[in-house]
């Protein structure tokens, strides 16, 4: 993977948080749900009007214990806030995918938003996001 296009965003912001008993597959006792906005800014590339791709990545939740076991992540992304600066001919916006995963070594889950805008004039500011995830946990 090209690592010269990730980028964490300025802050996150209207994160809600939500952990909730469950006794689901695999002993999974704990689903946690996580919401919130990613601010960034992202604009299109060079040459003109071509797409930029940005993965956004960021750390979510809480640091699990060894005995825990992270069973399954379910994520979503979503535009949340874009602008133009000048003349934007070619303006265009959008999320190409957005995927949880567990850092075995971190012992934390991190989000992962493939993202991008087309037209050097053409923003995106905002970045909407869930993380629903599943987890066996010691009490």
């Amino acid at each position: 993977m090209d690592y010269t296009n990730i980028i964490t965003p300025k802050r996150l912001t209207n994160m809600q948080e939500m952990e909730v008993h469950v006794n689901g597959p695999n002993g999974a006792n704990r689903l946690f749900m996580h919401s919130g906005i990613a601010e960034v800014e992202l604009c299109g590339g060079l040459p003109h009007p071509r797409w930029s791709l940005e993965v956004v990545c960021f750390e979510i939740g809480c640091c699990y214990n060894d005995s825990d076991e992270v069973i399954n992540i379910l994520a979503s992304a979503s535009l949340g806030g874009t602008r133009t600066d000048g003349v934007a001919s070619f303006a265009g916006w959008e999320i190409f995918g957005a995927a949880g995963e567990y850092d075995q070594s971190d012992k934390r889950v991190r989000m992962n938003i493939a993202a991008g805008a087309r037209d050097t004039q053409a923003f995106l500011e905002h970045i909407v996001f869930t993380v629903n995830i599943l987890a066996r946990v010691s009490d």
